[in-house]
């Protein structure tokens, strides 16, 4: 039987109303999505799982069915308290899981308020390096410009290091629009990742039992992150 969602909303600590889809039953697990994207794109996942969880959707800050106070005051700060406001809604014992970017936000939040559980899958944490240099000032000057298909492409080239043969596939496809559309809060969140100190340590009190999720074929960052997660959290495992 197919399993609808119902739409819910809360609001965060600083009054944003944060929209998210919510289907199943049994404990709660919110699921933060990464950049470019909203958390329609973890329904297929959710109906997978409703019958054991009651999933939570958000659309982060900015995108889809929630709001985006004062975007010029963005911080992972307000990601994490994001994070808290649907939490409690889900209710006692709920876990989090988080996704590229937005696994990064979940560890923001498990510093402060550590879920039942928490799950990671690739977060992008800069380990030795900083994402501040020329592609994304490239980037956020093409974004302030209103040229949001070419800040996209720039990003994709020069940060993720995305093929010329990739990028026309995708390109091609019909999400491309969306995510172009998205662009602007994707250049806020790699200004966020750059204002990190480099490596995992922030992340040592992390007392919530941790699964670290990565791909078998992923970028070799990716893989760097998740070794320097699992050693510097104290109830950590890895699957690959």
């Amino acid at each position: 039987m197919r399993i609808e969602p119902t739409e819910e909303a809360v609001a965060s600590a600083d009054g944003t109303r944060l929209g998210f889809r919510k289907l199943g039953s049994g404990p709660g697990l919110v699921v933060a999505h990464g950049s470019l994207t909203t958390g329609d794109e973890w329904l297929p996942v959710a109906r997978a799982l409703a019958d054991r969880f009651t999933c939570c959707l958000l659309d982060r800050r900015g995108r889809g069915r929630s709001a985006d106070a004062a975007p010029a005051a963005y911080t992972l700060e307000k990601e994490a308290e994001d994070l808290r406001a649907v939490l409690e809604a889900a209710g006692p014992g709920a876990a989090l899981l988080g996704h590229s970017y937005g696994a990064v936000c979940a560890l923001e939040a498990a510093r402060r308020f550590p879920p039942a559980k928490l799950a990671l899958y690739e977060p992008p944490l800069p380990l030795d390096h900083t994402l501040i240099g020329p592609a994304y000032e490239q980037m956020r000057a093409a974004v302030e410009r209103g040229a949001l298909e070419e800040a996209l492409e720039t990003g994709l080239k020069g940060l993720v290091r995305m093929s010329d043969d990739e990028l026309a596939g995708l390109r091609g496809c019909s999400h491309w629009a969306g995510m172009a559309a998205l662009t602007p809060t994707w250049a806020r969140e790699c200004a966020a990742l750059g204002r990190l100190e480099p490596g995992a340590a922030r992340y040592a009190g992390i007392t919530a039992p941790t699964l670290l999720l990565c791909g078998s074929a992923t970028a070799p960052h990716h893989t760097a992150a998740i070794r320097a997660l699992e050693a510097a959290l104290p109830d950590a495992r890895t699957v690959v």
